[in-house]
């Protein structure tokens, strides 16, 4: 549940798996966000240039086909109008190296896979304090 009653939060899901993608939607959506999912890193590109959407946060896989979840994120972070969109990647690369790369990259978290649920909530909430779960 959100602080503000009247504000949805929003989030873009960028995974190639289907599962990862069904159960991180039902994860957000039963914590009042509204969600959006691409299957890759040009959708998520496509999406992210489109005036039309705007996002709270993003959770971003790194291991996807065509452009990396990691080039996603360099592409988010060098564009003006998603800079500062929280992102948090989730991905079973799961080394310090990894892990380092991934947030210097401009990852605000980084969730290794497979995560619980609890684990997942976590992250959110540190990414996005604005927003109060049950």
């Amino acid at each position: 549940m959100t602080d503000n009653q009247d504000k949805v939060f929003s989030a873009l899901i960028v995974d190639d798996d289907e599962i990862n993608l069904e159960i991180l939607s039902d994860y957000l959506e039963a914590a009042g966000l509204a969600v959006m999912t691409v299957p890759d890193g040009e959708s998520a590109v496509e999406v992210l240039s489109n005036d039309d959407y705007a996002f709270d946060v993003m959770f971003l896989d790194w291991m996807m086909p065509g452009i990396s979840g990691l080039d996603v994120l360099k592409q988010v972070r060098a564009s003006s109008k998603n800079a500062s969109l929280p992102i948090i990647m989730q991905t079973a690369k799961a080394s310090d190296i990894e892990r380092r790369e991934g947030l210097e990259a401009g990852a605000d978290f980084y969730l290794s896979k497979p995560f619980d649920e609890g684990s997942f909530l976590s992250a959110l909430q540190t990414t996005m304090p604005q927003v109060q779960f049950d």
